[in-house]
């Protein structure tokens, strides 16, 4: 059995599962280091183009290099976040109602800083404003919680959008067409920009909401590369690991 309990940063052994640990390596782990990655997702449209498992994907790859470059104990995936009434139509959108998931963040980490866990971070790809309130919401006794947008992330110099607020866009195709090329359908990208004042309307928090009846994209991921996702997602293990991990929260963990 490999130990997968090394908090030495830089490790080559891969992210520290707290799935595949006994009871017992979890207890010792914490008790050296008592951190815990929590990433959130979502089952949500991404337009034609992308899997419902986009945002899940996006902050499972993430947290797990953040996991293995730093020892912090990877928690599994939530793989259920809130969602547009909007978006709930289309067929695979699977939502959950903004205080039932605060609800369960609240519960799991109610368990976890009672076994000596003392900082949580909770971690999204996910902008839809009543999701942000309910992770940003979540409260604790004793540890100390760290919400993480990577919304609130600017990513504006890796990109050809003047801006980010775009929801199947540039972005999050050329994350997947990184981290999941084989999950991206090349030949259905469709861009589906909107003017400023449209997006404005179209905003809930940090991402728009597409019009309903839509193909479920606004942006343009024809613009999206697979060099851009791969620059974005360094750059963003970069900064997390260096402003959350290593300065405890720095000014994007809430």
């Amino acid at each position: 059995m490999t130990d997968d309990t090394n908090p030495e940063r830089g490790s080559s052994a891969g992210p520290v599962r707290l799935a595949d640990l006994s009871w017992r390596e979890a207890n010792e782990h914490f008790r050296r280091d008592p951190r815990l990655l929590v990433p959130v997702g979502t089952l949500l449209q991404h337009g034609p183009h992308l899997p419902l498992s986009t945002d899940a994907v996006i902050v499972t790859r993430l947290a797990e290099r953040l996991s293995q470059e730093y020892g912090v104990v990877l928690a599994p995936t939530l793989p259920y976040g809130v969602g547009s009434e909007t978006e709930q139509a289309y067929a695979g959108s699977g939502c959950l109602r903004g205080k039932t998931l605060h609800r369960v963040l609240n519960e799991l980490v109610e368990n976890w800083e009672g076994q000596g866990v003392e900082e949580i971070y909770l971690l999204t790809a996910h902008g839809f404003g009543a999701h942000l309130q309910a992770i940003g919401t979540v409260v604790s006794a004793r540890a100390r919680i760290r919400a993480v947008d990577l919304h609130a992330v600017d990513l504006r110099a890796f990109l050809d959008t003047p801006h980010v607020e775009e929801h199947a866009g540039e972005l999050e195709t050329s994350l997947l067409l990184h981290l999941a090329p084989d999950l991206v359908h090349a030949t259905l990208v469709r861009d589906a920009p909107v003017e400023e004042e449209e997006l404005r309307r179209l905003l809930v928090g940090e991402e728009p909401v597409p019009l309903p009846g839509s193909p479920g994209v606004v942006g343009r991921p024809s613009r999206a590369s697979a060099d851009k996702g791969r620059r974005v997602f360094e750059y963003l293990v970069a900064f997390l690991g260096e402003r959350v991990l290593e300065n405890g929260g720095g000014e994007h963990g809430h």
